[in-house]
C-alpha cells in the first residue's frame, strides 16, 4: 500500500494514516479466529484438564473447600464427586512423545549436503589429472579425478559437521528443547503449539584474555546470536487465508504486553520511534478485543483498566514507501518486502525489514491432531471428552446408588405415632388398635449395582485407551494379569504407530522449517566462512529416534546370547551395551580409557585359557557329568515314588479287609439273635470281645507298618477244638 503525501500533511498523520491500514489486518485476523469457535473450544478444554465439572458449574476443589458458585443449584441431592482422567493422560502422553522426540543425550536432526550430480559422476571417473602436461602425483600415487572428487566430498562433509555443531550450540545456548517442551504442552492440551524463532538477542560473554604481559584481563564481548521461545497460542492471530498451512499466511499478529517503564526504556534505542513512544506514554493503556453483537463480531477498545501496555507485533509484507513513512531504510530494494511493524496503542514504534532475506514468517505451527482447512488442531481433552463425562456420569451413579443403598427407607402408616427421636434410639407408640406392628412401619433397602456400573467405569477407561493410542501400562499401572512379553511388544508396537506419524509431523511442521531459519540465519550472519555451504536439514525423529527406541529392545534379548561363541566373535558387545545404556537414559559407563583397559584386561585373561578342543572336550564332560546326576536323580525320585504308591496300596487292602470282618461280624451277630440262643447279655459280651480282638490286630498292624516290615493279613478266626487229645494246659488253641 502506497500513501501519497498530501500538500500540508504532517509526518505524525502519515504515520497514523499508514498505521490504520496496517491494523485493519489485524481486526480481520481477530474477527477470523473468534468466528471460527477455536477459542470456545479452548476455553472448555483448559476448563476439562484442570477438572471443572462438564456443565462448566464448578471444580471439585469448590465442593472440597465449600466455595460454592453461587448460580450453582442447590436443590439436588446427587453427587457432585468428579475423578478426571484427562489431566494424567495428557501428561503421559506429552512425556512419552518428549522421550522420543526430545532426547537429552542425542539431538532430533541433522545436515545433509545437497547432492551435486556432477561430482557424483566424477568419483567414478578414474582419468588421470595433468598438470602442464605431467602427471598430478601424491604419495607416490597418480591423482585421479575420483580422488579430486572424494577430496571435494571429504571437505564438504567437514564444513558440514562444523554448520552442524554450530547450530546445535546456539539451540543449547537458548534452551531449544525447553522451549519445544512448551510447545507440546500446548499441542497436547489445546491442539496446537507455536514456536518463534529465529529471533536476535544481544550477549555479553566475558572472556579473559592474556596479555604480552602475561597478565590476564578481562574482556567482555558483544555477541548477537539466535534464539526461539515457545509463543502462547491466545495471542497469535494469523492471516485467515493461510487455510491449514501457516507457510502459506500472507501476516501473522502477536500481542504481548509491556510495562510503562520497559516502554521508557526503548527511547533511544535504535530502530525505535521515540515521538510515537512520547504519545504512547502519554495515553492510558488501550486493550483491543472481540465483542459479539446480535448481529456481527466488531473490535472494541478498552481504556484505562490495566497498568500495561497491549503491544501488537505485525510480520508481512509491506511495500518500501510504506516502510521509510515509518522511518525504516530499506536500501535498493523496491515494491514489497517482509518487514515487522511493532504496535503500542495502536501506535508504530518500531519498522524493521524481515530479519531473514528469504522472508520467511517466524512461526511455525505444531498440530496434534489436524482440522482441515485450519491452522489450529485438536488436542486430547476434545478427544476424551465424551469418555470424561461417561466416566464421570457412572462415578456420580455409583456414589449415589452407594448412598441410597446402605441407608434405610422407613415406610409408615396409620396406628404410630414417634414419641422420642433424641436418644441413641427411636421410641414409636401405638396410637390405634394396632396389634402387629409390622402392619403399619417398614424398612427398605435399595439393592446395590455396584458391579455393573463399575462395568461401566472399566469401559470408559478401555475407551480411553483406545481413543489416544497409548495404554495405561505405560504409565506404569498394571490393568488385568501380568502380560507376556511378545503381548507387550504387540501393545507398543500398536501404539507407536500414532506416535510414528505424530512424530513425523513433528519433523515437518518443526524441525525442518525451524532449523532451515537457522541454517539461513547463519549463511547471512555467522562470520565463520569455513562451515558455510550447500546444506538440507535431516529431521531425525522417525529415522532415528523412533528405531532408536526400539532397538533397545531388540539389544536387551539379543544379550541373552553373549555366551555363543559365534555370536562373541562377530558382535562388539562393548558397543550394544553403550547403545543400550544410551536409550535407556541411563549415564553410568566408566571413561573410554577405563573401559579399553578393562576390556584388554579380559582378552589377556582369555589368552591364557586353554586351545578351543580342549575347551570343547571340557564342556562335553561336564555335560556328561550332569547327564548322568540328573539320570540318579531321576532314578531315585522313581523308587521313592513307587515305594510311596505300594504302601498305599497296601494300606487300601487292609482297610478293606477290616470292613469284610466288621460286616462278618454285624451278620453272624443278627443269625444268633434270630435264632434266640444267646440272651442280649451274652451277645454284648460276645462283641465286646470281637471288638477287643479287632482292635488288637489293628494296632499290632499299624505297628509293623511303620517299622517297615511286610504287613500280614490279621483276620479274627473262629476258635475250634483240635481233633484228639488237646495238650496239657491247653482247653483251645487258636
Amino acid at each position: 500500500m502506497i500513501l501519497p503525501q498530501q500538500q500540508g500533511e504532517e509526518p505524525n498523520e502519515r504515520v497514523d494514516a499508514l498505521a490504520s491500514a496496517i491494523l485493519s489486518r489485524r481486526d480481520e485476523a481477530i474477527k477470523h479466529r473468534a468466528a471460527s469457535g477455536v477459542e470456545r473450544r479452548w476455553r472448555e478444554d483448559e476448563a476439562a484438564f484442570d477438572g471443572l465439572d462438564s456443565s462448566g458449574k464448578g471444580a471439585m476443589i469448590d465442593y472440597a473447600t465449600g466455595k460454592l458458585s453461587p448460580s450453582r443449584d442447590k436443590s439436588t441431592s446427587r453427587s457432585k464427586v468428579l475423578m478426571n482422567i484427562i489431566r494424567p493422560k495428557c501428561e503421559q502422553t506429552e512425556g512419552r512423545f518428549a522421550d522420543i522426540q526430545l532426547p537429552v543425550d542425542d539431538k532430533n536432526w541433522g545436515l545433509k549436503i545437497t547432492p551435486v550430480p556432477e561430482l557424483v559422476m566424477q568419483a567414478k571417473d578414474k582419468t588421470p589429472v595433468v598438470n602442464q602436461g605431467q602427471p598430478v602425483m601424491k604419495e607416490g600415487k597418480q591423482v585421479t579425478m575420483a580422488d579430486l572428487a572424494h577430496h571435494d566430498m571429504a571437505t564438504a562433509q567437514e564444513r558440514m559437521k562444523g554448520m552442524e555443531d554450530e547450530i546445535d550450540d546456539q539451540l543449547t545456548e537458548c534452551g531449544f528443547n525447553g522451549e519445544c517442551r512448551k510447545v507440546l504442552k500446548d499441542a497436547v492440551r489445546l491442539g496446537t503449539g507455536i514456536i518463534k524463532g529465529p529471533g536476535v538477542i544481544k550477549n555479553l560473554r566475558k572472556i579473559w584474555k592474556r596479555g604480552n604481559d602475561g597478565v590476564h584481563a578481562l574482556e567482555i564481548v558483544e555477541e548477537h546470536a539466535p534464539y526461539s521461545k515457545r509463543v502462547d497460542p491466545w495471542n497469535v492471530f494469523p492471516d485467515p487465508e493461510c487455510g491449514d498451512d501457516i507457510r502459506k499466511a500472507g501476516y501473522i499478529w502477536e500481542r504481548e504486553y509491556i510495562l510503562p517503564r520497559d516502554l521508557r526504556r526503548l527511547m533511544g534505542v535504535t530502530g525505535y520511534l521515540n515521538d510515537q513512544i512520547a504519545r504512547v506514554l502519554n495515553e492510558d493503556p488501550v486493550r483491543t478485543t472481540a465483542t459479539a453483537s446480535a448481529e456481527r463480531l466488531k473490535i472494541e477498545s478498552i481504556v484505562g483498566e490495566h497498568q500495561s501496555y497491549e503491544m501488537w507485533t505485525y510480520h508481512g509484507d509491506l511495500t518500501v514507501d510504506d516502510l521509510a513513512v515509518l522511518g525504516c531504510d530499506c536500501g535498493e530494494a523496491k515494491g514489497g518486502v517482509s518487514a515487522c511493524v511493532v504496535f503500542v496503542n495502536d501506535r508504530p514504534i518500531k519498522a524493521v525489514l524481515n530479519l531473514l532475506d528469504t522472508g520467511d514468517l517466524p512461526y511455525d505451527f505444531f498440530q496434534w491432531t489436524q482440522v482441515t482447512n485450519s491452522v489450529w488442531g485438536i488436542g486430547l481433552p476434545r478427544i476424551l471428552m465424551w469418555s470424561q463425562r461417561v466416566l464421570t456420569a457412572a462415578w456420580r451413579m455409583m456414589m449415589d446408588n452407594g448412598r441410597n443403598s446402605t441407608r434405610g427407607h422407613v415406610v409408615k402408616g396409620d396406628g404410630l405415632r414417634m414419641v422420642d427421636n433424641t436418644g441413641p434410639h427411636t421410641v414409636w407408640e401405638a396410637t390405634g388398635d394396632l396389634t402387629d406392628v409390622r402392619q403399619a412401619f417398614g424398612v427398605f433397602f435399595f439393592p446395590s449395582i455396584q458391579t455393573e456400573l463399575q462395568n461401566i467405569i472399566e469401559l470408559a477407561l478401555r475407551f480411553v485407551d483406545l481413543e489416544t493410542a497409548l495404554p495405561m501400562a505405560f504409565a506404569g499401572e498394571q490393568v488385568g494379569p501380568a502380560e507376556t512379553l511378545g503381548a507387550v511388544e504387540l501393545k507398543v508396537d500398536s501404539s507407536n504407530v500414532s506416535l510414528r506419524s505424530r512424530v513425523k509431523l513433528w519433523d515437518d511442521q518443526i524441525t525442518r522449517p525451524h532449523l532451515t531459519r537457522y541454517y539461513t540465519w547463519n549463511m547471512q550472519y555467522n562470520d565463520k566462512d569455513d562451515i558455510k555451504g550447500d546444506y538440507n536439514v535431516d529431521p531425525r525423529g522417525v529415522s532415528v529416534l523412533l528405531a532408536k527406541d526400539k532397538a533397545a529392545q531388540s539389544i536387551v534379548q539379543l544379550l541373552q546370547f553373549r555366551a555363543d561363541p559365534l555370536l562373541g566373535e562377530i558382535i562388539d558387545w562393548a558397543k550394544a551395551v553403550k547403545q543400550l545404556l544410551a536409550a535407556q537414559q541411563v549415564d553410568i559407563l566408566k571413561s573410554d580409557e577405563e573401559i579399553e583397559a578393562a576390556l584388554q584386561k579380559i582378552r589377556e585373561g582369555q589368552g591364557q585359557q586353554p586351545a578351543v578342543p580342549v575347551q570343547a572336550a571340557q564342556i562335553r564332560a561336564q555335560t556328561d557329568i550332569q547327564k548322568e546326576q540328573m539320570r540318579q536323580q531321576m532314578e531315585e525320585s522313581k523308587f521313592i515314588a513307587q515305594r510311596q504308591t505300594d504302601a498305599q496300596d497296601r494300606e487300601l487292602d487292609r482297610q478293606h479287609e477290616l470292613q469284610l470282618a466288621l460286616i462278618a461280624r454285624e451278620t453272624k451277630m443278627l443269625e444268633l439273635a434270630a435264632k434266640g440262643d444267646m440272651t442280649l447279655e451274652q451277645i454284648k459280651a460276645e462283641l465286646a470281645k470281637t471288638s477287643l480282638t479287632l482292635n488288637m490286630q489293628r494296632e499290632l498292624s499299624e505297628m509293623n507298618a511303620m517299622r517297615g516290615r511286610e504287613q500280614r493279613r490279621q483276620v479274627a478266626r473262629d476258635a475250634v477244638e483240635p481233633v484228639g487229645r488237646a495238650k496239657p494246659g491247653r482247653a483251645f488253641e487258636e
